[in-house]
C-alpha cells in the first residue's frame, strides 16, 4: 500500500525553490505515483496563492503553476474536511493540515515547520521533515 500523506505548502515551495533537495524529490515521486499526497479544496487553494505569488521567484510562469496543481491533483486524494473540528494548534492557518490528516487516516504531515506542527503528535499525526518522509517512500 502506497503511504499517503498531506504535503504542508513549505515543502512544495522549496521544491522549486532548490531542485536538488528532499522537497523536490518528493514531488518527483508523487508524479510517478510513489506515494499518494492528501489535499483539501483550502490547500490545493493555499498551493495555488502561494506559487502564484512567488512564481518569478521561483522561475514559473503562471501557466506553469497551473500545470503543477494539475499533476499534484492526478496523484492525489481529496477530502472535504468537516466542520466542528476542535484546535489543537497555536497557529490556526496550520490547523487545517491536522485536521485533513486525521479525517483522511493519513495520520502524516510533510512539513519544514515541525515546530509549530508538533502539538499534532498528541492527536495521533506523525510529523515529517521531507527527508525523513522520503526515506519512507524509498523504503517501499
Amino acid at each position: 500500500m502506497k503511504l499517503r500523506a498531506v504535503m504542508d505548502t513549505n515543502v512544495l515551495y522549496a521544491a522549486f525553490r532548490s531542485r536538488l533537495g528532499a522537497s523536490f524529490e518528493l514531488f518527483r515521486r508523487l508524479r510517478h505515483g510513489e506515494w499518494i499526497a492528501i489535499v483539501s479544496n483550502h490547500l490545493i487553494h493555499e498551493y495555488e496563492e502561494v506559487l502564484k505569488k512567488n512564481a518569478g521567484e521561483l522561475g514559473l510562469s503562471l501557466e506553469e503553476v497551473d500545470e503543477l496543481l494539475n499533476a499534484i491533483c492526478a496523484r492525489a486524494e481529496e477530502w472535504q474536511l468537516q466542520p466542528g473540528w476542535s484546535p489543537i494548534l497555536s497557529d490556526p492557518d496550520d490547523e487545517p493540515l491536522v485536521q485533513l490528516a486525521h479525517e483522511s487516516g493519513a495520520n502524516r504531515i510533510v512539513t519544514h515547520n515541525i515546530r509549530h506542527l508538533a502539538p499534532a503528535v498528541n492527536a495521533g499525526i506523525e510529523v515529517l521533515k521531507p527527508g525523513g518522509f522520503l526515506a519512507r517512500v524509498t523504503a517501499g
